[in-house]
């Protein structure tokens, strides 16, 4: 290793993985759940996002705006479709829990989602790895956070 490579590898910042910046555990609904019942966990946990599994396996992830797209449809849809039913019309992206968060955040760009359900390798949710996780991290680069 060469002077300038040495010097830049100890200036640069180590890059944290998708574990260490996710938010857990998944509040979560089944595929059963009415879209109401998934809002009303999300606004009780002031969260963005409901994982949708089925017993230990995750199916997917639910965000407000996807409640927010259904609602402006048809408002009685909450109460009457399933989380299920919201998933076969939603992209869900999951991540492993030991992917760097750059890896995360092109992935993030790439769908077009702003948030990652994050799995085990046997599909089980172990948490959600948002923007604002990920805009966190790129700042904490930069500065203390306080």
């Amino acid at each position: 290793m060469t002077e300038t490579t040495q010097s830049a590898a100890a200036t640069s910042p180590r890059i944290p993985t998708v574990r260490e910046v996710m938010h857990g555990p998944v509040i979560s609904v089944t595929t059963e759940d009415t879209l109401w019942a998934a809002m009303d966990k999300m606004v009780a946990t002031q969260l963005h996002h409901v994982g949708v599994i089925d017993g230990d396996r995750a199916l997917g992830l639910i965000s407000d705006r996807d409640l927010a797209a259904v609602w402006t449809l048809d408002p009685l849809g909450l109460k009457q479709h399933t989380a299920g039913h919201a998933l076969a019309a939603t992209e869900t992206t999951f991540v492993a829990s030991d992917t760097d968060v750059i890896t995360a955040g092109e992935q993030l760009l790439k769908h077009r989602r702003d948030a990652l359900l994050v799995v085990d390798e046997d599909g089980t949710a172990l948490g959600v790895l948002t923007d604002r996780d990920l805009l966190t991290v790129l700042l904490g680069l930069r500065r203390p956070l306080r």
